[in-house]
């Protein structure tokens, strides 16, 4: 966990016939990044070729997202089967799963355009009964027909038998029909005055059945009053069935996709398999009998790699193993796995976001960790709010265990509501009230000129803890990149960098000199000459890094010396002078902001406090005083919490991981059944 895992190059040849067998086993072990055996040094691309693919990969790849689109479009989704115990079996027939997959999408198309007609159906539907809400009675609606409605309104005539035929010849366009007594003429026994409402956009279409059906038109009934609210009966009663259409429609849909889910669960699984094997063995190279094949693999995996490799190819094969950056390796990029316990995993993710670090360096997760959680207790010291933090956290956590999606912010969420109750506690803060002594200090007494006793009695001594807070991150920072120096044995960038030894003897130095000038009341410097021991002469000394340098490496390199290069030396030396004592006294002085956004907390919570008392000036808090603190509480909580949040991180990057970070390095990313898309 100190460092990034150890790597191993692994270089195998086994049978073409194993072939399949062997890329089954590599994904099921999930522990091998591929890379191209061509890619090594030496004349290995003129003797090899690339083996060719078996089947038609971006085939594959299309009809296992078909299956996976059906498989989400299930209400709950068909989860996704795990590929773990899979055994070597034949090839899916692209062809039969593709017919397959053209049947589900024909069915489910089908339901689907059923469901969106009756949608549709009803919006329509919806728009007429609105426009009839609208007008007193049918014939003020008719009055009000012009270009500017929706409605068609119109009464008329048909034979008995006609009227019913009418009915079904409507379905699947809006409209109501209803029969009416008021007619222009008295009707025979064997007619019908029926009143029809529709949208005028479906006029030509219902023409042409009326115009079937032998309709005459005729008068409106003067009890059209009537009429409307039969109207808004008939239509609300058809938008009931067309709901009840739809609910069916989705029911048989839920039913289809329950009794396919096995069905289509095996199907992608086939698919993704042969999909994934497929891309293994495009990495693979080959002779006219054999494959050969390479990747990076962590060292405390090799053996379980090596022992898979060897049953799936029955013996028949050859395995070597080759170390990062040494012979025919040393022109592949390694990459980097970072292994850290699952507790550790988001503050992991929050590296990952800046960087990867480079091979072999200090994985600096457990350092991030620490350091974030501080500076968020810092910010952020009360134990009620800290619990809200905590309890959303987990919500957080619960609800996305149910969709499947990444938790580490809610983790994280989770760790820095803890962290805030821990500073509460010492702190004495709950929901900005003292409910028990603190433990430490009391924040709130001190920010609000209260006298206090202890070690920290003003705003100025919690100044001084953040910036003693951020002299000790960043000396883990400057012990960090010597360890890193050490191991990649740059002796002289760790003696002469600024992040070096030199380096950080002059911020130690520097550091000793100003406590020493605070402590004196700003009034004494240290001695001179121990000035001059400790800070003049380490200083001198960089003066000399460019032309070590160009001794060094310049010399190898083929490069003269020219008298010129003399001013480039000593500019050179000015401009790391300045690097180092104001960037060093920026990055120090820049952790104050923990201290700001702690009394900038607490100040808030004062000033919700004063506006609650201002309601209520005696006695017990009123409704509206409690509303005032409620809210401000919540306020507080989401501005200063996400304000906490961002300051944590951003002294972790800018001014943490600027002593040591290298952040070239290259994501390890093994392939296997179940891995990500």
């Amino acid at each position: 966990m100190m460092f990034t895992s150890p790597m191993r190059l692994l270089a195998a040849v086994a049978l073409d016939s194993d072939s399949d067998a062997v890329a089954k086993e590599l994904l099921r072990l999930g522990a091998l990044e591929m890379v191209s055996i061509q890619e090594l040094s030496g004349d290995w691309g003129s003797k090899l070729s690339k083996v060719e693919p078996q089947v038609n990969l971006a085939r594959l790849g299309e009809q296992r997202r078909r299956a996976e689109g059906f498989m989400s479009m299930a209400s709950p989704p068909i989860p996704r089967p795990t590929l773990d115990g899979v055994s070597p079996a034949a090839p899916v027939d692209l062809a039969a799963a593709e017919k397959r997959l053209d049947a589900i999408s024909a069915e489910v198309n089908g339901l689907r355009e059923r469901q969106k007609a009756f949608q549709d159906e009803i919006l329509k539907l919806d728009e007429i009964r609105r426009q009839i809400e609208a007008f007193g009675d049918l014939k003020t609606g008719v009055a009000a027909s012009s270009s500017y409605s929706f409605l068609s309104i119109r009464a008329g005539l048909l034979t008995v038998d006609k009227a019913e035929v009418l009915q079904k010849a409507l379905e699947g366009i809006p409209s109501v029909a209803m029969p009416s007594e008021g007619k222009e003429r008295p009707a025979s026994d064997d007619t019908i005055g029926v009143v029809l409402v529709s949208l005028k956009r479906d006029t030509q279409r219902i023409e042409a059945v009326l115009e079937r059906l032998g309709w005459q038109d005729a008068r409106l009934p003067e009890s059209s009053a009537d009429g409307n609210a039969e109207t808004l009966k008939t239509l609300d009663s058809k938008i009931d069935g067309l709901k009840a259409k739809q609910a069916a429609c989705a029911e048989e849909l839920g039913a289809y996709f329950s009794a396919n889910s096995k069905d289509l669960s095996a199907l992608w699984a086939a698919l993704r398999v042969d999909e994934l094997v497929a891309k293994v063995r495009s990495s693979f190279s080959r002779t006219e009998r054999t494959v050969l094949l390479s990747g990076w693999i962590p060292e405390d995996k090799t053996g379980s790699v090596e022992a898979g490799i060897r049953k799936a190819a029955a013996g028949g094969c050859s395995i070597e193993w080759m170390e990062p950056r040494r012979g025919e390796a040393a022109a592949i990029d390694v990459p980097v796995e970072m292994k850290n316990p699952r507790i550790l995993k988001p503050f992991e993710g929050l590296v990952r976001n800046f960087a990867v670090p480079e091979y072999g360096s200090v994985d600096p997760t457990p350092f991030v960790a620490v350091a974030y959680l501080a500076m968020f207790g810092l910010m952020f010291g009360d134990a009620g709010h800290g619990l809200v933090v905590t309890l959303v956290g987990f919500l957080g956590l619960a609800a996305t265990r149910k969709t499947g999606k990444p938790d580490g912010l809610f983790r994280i969420m989770t760790y820095c509501g803890a962290a805030a109750i821990v500073a509460g506690v010492l702190f004495g803060s709950y929901f900005g009230m003292e409910l028990f002594p603190a433990l430490w200090f009391d924040y709130h007494g001190i920010v609000n000129g209260q006298e206090a006793t202890g070690s920290v009695r003003s705003v100025y001594d919690i100044l001084g803890i953040t910036i003693r807070f951020g002299m000790i991150v960043l000396g883990t920072g400057f012990a960090i990149n010597w360890v890193n120096l050490i191991r990649k044995r740059a002796w002289f960038v760790l003696l002469l960098d600024k992040a070096g030894l030199l380096g950080g003897w002059i911020y130690g130095a520097g550091a000793w000199a100003a406590f020493y000038y605070v402590g004196h009341n700003y009034r004494e410097l240290p001695p001179l000459d121990l000035l001059a021991w400790t800070l003049g002469l380490p200083t001198l000394v960089l003066a000399i890094k460019g032309p070590l340098e160009f001794i060094v490496r310049g010399r190898g390199e083929g490069k003269r010396f020219k008298p010129g290069m003399i001013m480039d030396f000593f500019m050179e030396w000015i401009v790391e002078i300045l690097e180092i004592y104001s960037g060093y006294l920026a990055n120090t002085l820049s952790f104050m902001r923990v201290a700001g956004l702690g009394i900038a907390h607490v100040s808030l919570m004062t000033a919700f406090f004063q506006i609650a008392r201002m309601i209520t000036p005696a006695g017990p808090f009123s409704p509206a005083a409690i509303a005032v603190l409620v809210l401000g509480n919540a306020l507080v909580i989401a501005l200063e919490g996400l304000s906490a949040g961002i300051q944590s991180l951003r002294l972790n990057y800018y001014e943490f991981f600027s002593k040591y970070f290298n952040g070239t390095g290259k994501a390890y990313r093994p392939i296997s059944f179940n891995g990500a898309e």
